[in-house]
């Protein structure tokens, strides 16, 4: 029995020697769970020492004294075999814990081993930690991957990255070690400001010009009681306006009336929306100041029956977005935006933009614009008459209309910090109400901030003002 131990054993007594030789040679301290090879020093007789090993790989473990007993506490999970009386062999057979007690012939403690026998680092785990290192420059990704009985990779992926893009692509390349999402667990850190506030810039200027100028005449002739003509210019006059100048008379029953319509205006409407909203690099956040228009429509049941249904359409400054900080420091942005308005006939004119973007932090970029012009003309006439050169004008009304529209979407995204509560000033901080002095002989309701001279009051006063008087 002893020679055959000692012959089967001689492989491993090659492996000690070449760990002995490495260690001493070049002086290196490795951790407990790589060496070969350990020496107990006799300073150290009767302690305790934690070790890792490998399932089924052994591990030299030379003693200060000679060994009359060894107790393994968990045989299922290693296992210790003595080469000489001061030399043993230590295997990992299953995982788990157990201790290894080193007695000598006085009954004394030796050397009480602590040990843990690990699984084999999966050559999946080492693949994916190399991939992530150079895939994800910057980035320190530690991988714990866990082989089951079937086969399947489970992974479990720890440590920092600059920036929350660079996470969802860490997991996106952990899954296709693994299989599929459920098999990793992404527990990254994320170092820096992930926080993103955008500012959306909505400039718009219109500009409109309407001209209407119209004549409508008619005439009535009777002879007796007999209406033998009567003509009037056929002009539409729905859309003539209410500044007309009528004349009309009337002789021996006969009576001849006309009007002339004339109306010019001018408009111009400016608008400039600037809303500001924040979020966390790839969360998204919605932004709406403004209301609710309703409006009814008809749903069919099913028995084929209409019932009427009001809905509410929103209208005001709306803003949603989506932002994503890449490692390069740059933005990706998913922005809609877009500025809405109710008019006269219950309907809603919409300027809206909706796009995707990527912009370095505190950079504009213009994402929509528009430049447009549009012209109508429109005659009305009496058939025939309304043909005559010079004297046909009295028998023709002219409806122009010109409209110009000039429109820039800018946005700009920063990386935002939390500041200390109180440092950021609103608008109330500044708008006062007006004194009761001010009110009265000024017609004021209020001191304007950023308007030059509504500061204080134009000319002064002296004595009490107002309906309370302490």
């Amino acid at each position: 029995m002893t020679t055959m131990m000692q012959t089967a054993l001689h492989p491993l007594r090659l492996l000690a020697l070449a760990g002995t030789l490495s260690l001493s040679t070049l002086g290196l301290a490795l951790p407990a769970h790589a060496q070969s090879q350990i020496t107990v020093a006799s300073t150290a007789y009767g302690a305790q020492r934690n070790l890792d090993i490998e399932l089924n790989k052994s591990i030299i473990i030379d003693l200060p004294a000679g060994v009359a007993e060894v107790v393994v506490s968990q045989p299922s999970v290693a296992a210790a075999i003595m080469r000489t009386r001061t030399r043993a062999i230590v295997q990992g057979i299953g995982g788990g814990n157990t201790n290894i007690f080193f007695i000598d012939d006085a009954g004394r403690t030796i050397q009480v081993l602590d040990l843990r026998v690990i699984q084999e680092p999966s050559q999946v785990g080492n693949a994916l930690e190399e991939a992530l290192a150079r895939v994800i420059p910057g980035s320190r990704i530690l991988v714990e991957s866990v082989t089951l009985g079937d086969s399947t990779n489970r992974v479990v992926l720890t440590g920092t990255v600059l920036s929350t893009d660079d996470k969802q692509r860490a997991e996106q390349v952990a899954v296709q070690f693994a299989g599929s999402p459920e098999n990793v667990a992404n527990i990254i850190d994320v170092a820096g400001a992930q926080q993103v506030m955008l500012q959306v810039t909505v400039s718009e200027v219109k500009r409109n010009v309407a001209k209407q100028f119209g004549i409508n005449f008619g005439a009535v002739f009777n002879v007796g009681v007999a209406n033998v003509l009567q003509f009037a210019s056929a002009l539409p006059t729905s859309n003539m306006p209410t500044e007309s100048v009528k004349a009309s008379f009337a002789v021996n029953g006969n009576s001849i009336s006309s009007a002339i319509s004339a109306l010019e205006g001018r408009g111009a409407l400016r608008v400039l929306a600037q809303p500001n909203l924040t979020a966390l690099s790839g969360e998204s956040a919605k932004f709406l100041a403004g209301g609710e228009l309703p409006y009814q429509t008809y749903e069919v049941d099913g028995d084929g029956t209409r019932r009427p249904t009001t809905i509410f359409k929103p209208y005001g400054v709306e803003l949603s977005f989506t932002p994503t900080v890449r490692s390069n420091g740059n933005i990706t942005l998913k922005v809609d935006t877009s500025v809405s308005e109710p008019q006269a006939d219950m309907s809603i004119t919409k300027r809206q933009a909706n796009t995707s973007i990527e912009v370095p932090s505190g950079m504009t970029l213009a994402i929509g614009g528009l430049l447009e012009e549009r012209s109508s003309q429109k005659i009305n006439q009496f058939p025939g008459l309304g043909d005559i050169p010079i004297l046909g004008a009295l028998f023709r009304s002219r409806d122009f209309q010109t409209e110009e529209t000039e429109l820039v979407i800018l946005v700009t995204p920063y990386l935002v910090n939390p500041v200390p509560a109180g440092s950021i000033a609103v608008p109330t901080d500044y708008s006062t109400p007006a004194s009761d002095a001010e009110a009265i002989f000024l017609g004021k309701l209020e001191n304007q901030y950023g308007v030059a001279g509504s500061g204080g009051m134009r000319g002064g006063f002296s004595g009490s003002v107002g309906f309370v008087l302490d």
